[in-house]
């Protein structure tokens, strides 16, 4: 079992997920319905859908080492449900790196529109600027964004409730006795 200072690793890398999902899903959110954020938000988005997949997997990893520590002879079940809440909540987050990604490419195709089309700074950030006759492809785009920001809504929800579930599930085990 890996340490750190003779702690397991487990305790101390599970704060990166539990930190850094919640961020994901509050700037995510920011992102997603306000417009005018967008520009000021977008990079921090972006770091955090490629650092917090990493962070759970690292804390997957090290919970593994652990139970495998402490149980040699078979998982209890809460651990395995356990570690299942964080196998969800890693590919949730997985599935989460292209369809933001591709959000965020359909809202510069947006941005660069508008500003091809003269709407300037002012109108950068107001997305009812796309629909002027200018540009063929806004109702289509829009209509995409839609459908792609759905899905991003959701699986930011689905990750936040599943850094919930596992988070639970690691300290009811830990302050219910069950881990020592």
């Amino acid at each position: 079992m890996t340490t750190i200072l003779d702690l397991p690793i487990h305790p101390l890398a599970v704060h990166a997920p539990v930190i850094l999902v919640p961020l994901l899903a509050l700037f995510g959110m920011v992102y997603l319905f306000i417009p005018p954020l967008r520009r000021f938000v977008g990079w921090v988005v972006a770091a955090l859908t490629l650092i917090a997949p990493a962070a759970a997997y690292g804390s997957i990893w090290s919970g593994e080492e652990l139970a495998d520590f402490l149980y040699p002879d078979g998982w209890p079940q809460t651990v395995i449900d356990h570690r299942s809440y964080g196998y969800r909540l890693l590919w949730i987050l997985i599935g989460l790196i292209p369809v933001w990604w591709l959000f965020a490419g359909l809202e510069r195709g947006r941005r660069s529109a508008v500003a091809r089309n003269g709407g300037g700074e002012a109108a950068d950030d107001d997305e009812s600027s796309t629909s002027g006759g200018a540009d063929p492809a806004a109702s289509g785009r829009r209509v995409a964004m839609f459908i792609v920001g759905l899905i991003a809504f959701i699986l930011l929800g689905l990750a936040a409730w599943m850094v919930f579930m596992s988070g639970h599930s690691g300290s009811d085990m830990r302050w219910g006795g069950l881990v020592g």
